[in-house]
């Protein structure tokens, strides 16, 4: 038996044995060995196997590393420590705590009617208290129910997006100034435009249709004058903001040079100027007074970026002109999301995502 030299010996801290010396074994071809316990081997190269072939004529099992080989005695399998060095102990493997799933997000929805907005709707969470409007974009026009968090302290009693966790209070995010959110639909026909604006709290209610709650989003469902369908879902996941939406061509003809744009102009009290910037394709990051950030975007490969002065608002989606990435402005802007779907055909449906993420702001 070959063995390395002293420093590769190790004696256990066992006090049942105090006297066995634990050491590293050196493998060579033709060799019979013995290990002791808590020994381990190192052979020149990898095995081929870990699983020792029985030699009955050497009474022995047989590791094999290329056309080599050394017999054990009384080991029959082996388990690698690192490199080609095996222990014939298989190794304790502790295994990582399981963890515990992540709660999903815990949410309220009801509409309510009030005498200033009709039908509305609100989604709280424990970060978010979204309002949306009898016309489906974000902002009531009434007062929410007695109970639900908004901008109370700086006199609102409706609300657009409030994070009501902050520390200190963030204002509503879109209700300061003249409120724009909203979208915009728009079309060619016969060469000329057709458009279509959601925007109530900005003064354009040109899509009639219907919110509702369901137990973990606000839905709206509504038909612009020519016949496209609408279907948006608002929901939250953590600290984003989703709006799914989904258009149905219900029209009697193909829809040519389809799209459709959400717009947004977030500030906080005291100052409307905003700092806009592009940060990749569809997607646009708004710092707001007290360094107060929020994303908005999408990762739809038809949606682009487009930033224009939010007073009076800009609502014709050919106008607004892509973004290149690292576009940065600072102003009372509001921010485009455009998505430039083509043709949609009779009958046909189309179906995309915005986010708002509100993942920089701390609670």
């Amino acid at each position: 038996m070959i063995r390395e030299s002293h420093k590769n010996l190790t004696r256990i801290n066992d006090p049942l044995r105090l006297d066995t010396i634990m050491s590293t074994i050196i493998a060579k071809h033709g060799q019979m060995l013995t290990m002791q316990p808590g020994d381990q081997i190192k052979f020149p190269a990898a095995l081929n196997t870990t699983e020792g072939a029985w030699r009955a004529d050497k009474r022995r099992y047989a590791y094999k590393w290329g056309s080599r080989v050394c017999f054990l005695a009384g080991i029959e399998r082996l388990y690698l420590v690192e490199g080609t060095t095996y222990s014939a102990t298989a190794p304790v493997v502790v295994q990582p705590p399981v963890p515990e799933p992540s709660p999903a997000t815990k949410v309220r929805t009801a509409t309510f009617t009030t005498d200033a907005g009709g039908l509305e709707a609100f989604l709280l969470t424990d970060f978010y208290a979204l309002g949306v409007g009898s016309r489906g974009s974000l902002g009531t026009a009434g007062r929410l129910p007695a109970g639900i968090p908004t901008d109370a302290d700086r006199g609102f009693l409706r609300a657009g997006i409030f994070c009501h966790a902050t520390v200190p209070l963030m204002g509503d995010a879109v209700l300061y100034g003249r409120s724009v959110e909203g979208f915009v639909i728009a079309h060619r026909a016969a060469e000329k435009q057709v458009q279509s604006a959601s925007a109530l709290l900005t003064g354009y209610y040109q899509i009639p249709g219907t919110v509702s709650a369901e137990p973990d989003a606000v839905r709206f469902i509504g038909t612009t004058s020519d016949e496209i369908g609408v279907d948006q879902r608002i929901s939250v996941d953590g600290k984003l903001i989703l709006i799914d939406v989904e258009l149905t061509n219900r029209t009697g003809a193909d829809l040519v040079d389809l799209r459709y744009m959400r717009l947004i102009d977030f500030d906080q009290p005291g100052a409307f100027e905003t700092v806009n910037e592009v940060i990749e394709r569809g997607w646009a990051r708004a710092t707001m007074a007290g360094n107060r950030v929020l994303m908005v975007g999408s990762d739809d490969p038809r949606a682009t970026i487009g930033l224009a002065v939010a007073v009076p608002p800009t609502l014709d989606p050919y106008a607004i002109k892509a973004l290149s990435v690292g576009t940065k402005r600072k102003g009372d802007d509001s921010i485009h999301v455009c998505f430039d779907i083509g043709t949609l055909a009779i009958g046909a449906s189309t179906r995309f995502r915005i986010v708002i993420d509100g993942s920089a702001i701390a609670s």
